[in-house]
């Protein structure tokens, strides 16, 4: 009989991040940014890769130094990708990093405290399962594996902040037993793993919800000092600083730090797609803790979202546990009193200078999330099913469609971001899918010619859809040009190098991505949910159903150009405009 894998057993038969070659990376970084330029910016970045290309120049220098790197290490861009994606970023986790995932808003089992004993069951038999290697490992077609590593990070993890870079930590394996229950920005902490390994009953977890409800409405307001996690990072760390010289605060820190995860139990109703998004994107002011990687998000009639902090797991790793835990439930059994160990409410003793710590962070809060125009459509008309039917994955039908949508808004294509997964390889993170092409543009500019018969647009549609297919498994496969750009910068950071190619400081190279897309592929979970990546851009988080779709489109209402209303929109009216046009060829060649 063949001995069951452990989680991590194929984690060490994975191959290294390979560095790709520079002819390939600056052939498709050309192929990238083409339709995006005119003749003439396009001809001064082809002579840019030129330069960088040249037998002898800096670019070849660094492209050796990278792969003299890559053959010392398991994955070449570990920690840089860290500093560099998360860590050396200022500006408040809120919007710009924190990440939602939410569940359907029509789900409302009506019991708070049940909801969230029966999530929190689940979350910690999921920590237990990857603690003692119980999980089996995720297996690619052929065998292989992937990496594993990322889902220790879900737990007991902490974003630290600093004056001049974050740090991130993980307490592991027997450092942390505890969870953290937050409601009306008071904080308590339940022992839910006892010194045998066993966890709390979902009954016992359901009666301590209630007493931590009970005990937190009867209590007086109290000052919302989790919204210090929302202030920019170097704020934050002076104001943590000044919390920590008090040996209390100090103690109330360590518990939160050390914390397995976060249970929210809002007292506000997320009774729509948008407000439950809200609630998981950045939730109710002081009641995260937005330095910890993961939190159980519960509204008082059980709607349930997950809020989390991106640098130390990428979102597609929270397919599996929101994939265990999420599902809905039967009722549990009634349960008035409980023996497991009661909930310990965490103080603080505040300065007097952390009023005003609170209320400047509560300002860049209620500023970054007033700004946020978030907005979701539930798209009903169609799903995966029928986009095989035309032979092609949903994943490039949806990418066209957000292609197709810019372009009737703005008259161009945006430079665009999709999230491709690097897991099968040694520390793997992603890698990015650049969807404007020049196959694309050719589509979207003939879409609404009417002198175009339908058989060419279809024609058109199908090159891009092929287009975008290829680069998505050259991303996975790590062959694409992105990763190894920054790896080039950084690299030369790292030598002392002065003056970098001019590649490095054109426009087109340092504009930010216009769109910053993702898929989720889920079966349970609704939406994904994050904000722009940039101020006049729009982040797209997205689930392809067997029969619908669900979209989550997010901009700033201060920037004069960007619409989030409009765009969802329009992504509609795409969806259903490429439908009507492959099913109209189709017909008529059957």
């Amino acid at each position: 009989m063949t001995a069951k894998l452990r989680t991590f057993d194929l984690d060490k038969t994975l191959p290294s991040l390979p560095v790709p070659s520079l002819e390939d990376s600056a052939r498709r970084y050309l192929e990238s940014v083409q339709p995006l330029l005119d003749p003439f910016e396009f001809d001064s970045t082809v002579e840019a890769v030129e330069e960088l290309l040249a037998p002898g120049g800096e670019g070849r220098k660094l492209q050796a130094a990278l792969e003299a790197r890559g053959k010392e290490k398991d994955n070449w861009l570990s920690g840089w990708w860290e500093d560099y994606a998360y860590l050396s970023y200022p500006e408040s986790l809120v919007v710009n990093s924190s990440i939602g995932i939410s569940s359907d808003a029509r789900y409302a089992p009506g019991d708070q405290a049940m909801r969230a004993a029966q999530l929190t069951g689940g979350t910690i038999n999921f920590y237990q399962s990857i603690e003692n290697e119980t999980m089996p490992p995720e297996v690619q077609r052929d065998g292989s594996g992937f990496d594993m590593s990322l889902l220790k990070r879900f737990f007991a993890t902490n974003r630290y902040p600093g004056t001049h870079g974050d740090r991130i930590a993980t307490f592991g394996g027997s450092q942390s037993h505890h969870i953290v229950v937050i409601r009306k920005h008071r904080l308590y902490e339940l022992d839910v793993i006892d010194a045998e390994g066993h966890r709390m009953s979902d009954g016992d977890l359901m009666v301590r919800f209630r007493d931590v409800i009970a005990a937190a409405d009867a209590a007086p307001p109290v000052q919302p000092v989790a919204v210090l996690t929302a202030a920019r990072r170097p704020d934050w760390a002076t104001a943590r600083d000044r919390l920590a010289a008090i040996p209390q605060n100090r103690q109330t820190l360590d518990r939160i730090d050390r914390a397995l995860f976060l249970v929210c139990l809002d007292d506000e109703i997320a009774a729509n797609y948008e407000d439950l998004a809200r609630a998981g994107l950045y939730g109710q002011k002081g009641n995260r803790w937005h330095d910890k990687s993961l939190h159980l998000v519960i509204d008082p009639q059980g709607r349930f979202t997950l809020h989390g902090e991106h640098s130390p797991v990428d979102a597609g790793a929270w397919v599996p546990l929101i994939e265990a835990i999420a599902a809905p439930a039967d009722p549990l059994p009634e349960q008035q009193t409980s023996t497991a160990p009661e909930i310990a409410e965490l103080t603080w003793d505040l300065p007097f200078e952390t009023a005003n710590d609170i209320a400047s962070a509560s300002a860049v809060f209620d500023g970054l999330t007033r700004d946020l125009d978030l907005r979701i459509v539930h798209f009903d008309a169609f799903g995966k099913d029928l986009i095989k039917t035309f032979k092609t994955g949903p994943d490039p039908f949806l990418q066209m469609s957000y292609m197709l949508a810019y372009y009737r808004m703005y008259g161009r294509l945006p430079k665009t971001y999709e999230a491709a997964s690097t897991r099968m390889y040694k520390g793997g993170r992603t890698e990015t899918i650049r969807t404007a092409s020049n196959e694309a543009l050719a589509f979207v500019k003939v879409m609404d010619d009417m002198t175009v018969a339908p058989e060419e647009k279809v024609e058109k549609l199908r090159a891009a859809f092929a287009e975008h297919s290829k680069r998505g498994k050259e991303a996975s496969a790590a062959q694409a040009c992105d990763r190894h750009m920054l790896g080039l910068k950084l690299i030369a950071k790292e030598a002392g190098v002065s003056k970098l190619p001019s590649l490095f400081s054109q426009e087109i190279f340092n504009r930010g991505w216009e769109l910053s897309t993702a898929q989720l592929p889920m079966q349970v979970g609704f939406v994904n949910h994050f904000g722009p990546v940039c101020p006049g851009g729009y982040g797209i988080g997205y689930i392809i159903k067997n029969d619908h779709i669900n979209i989550n489109v997010t901009s700033f209402h201060s920037h004069p150009e960007t619409d989030s209303s409009r765009f969802v929109s329009e992504i509609v009216r795409a969806l259903h405009d490429m439908r009507t046009t492959l099913e109209l060829v189709q017909q008529k060649a059957a």
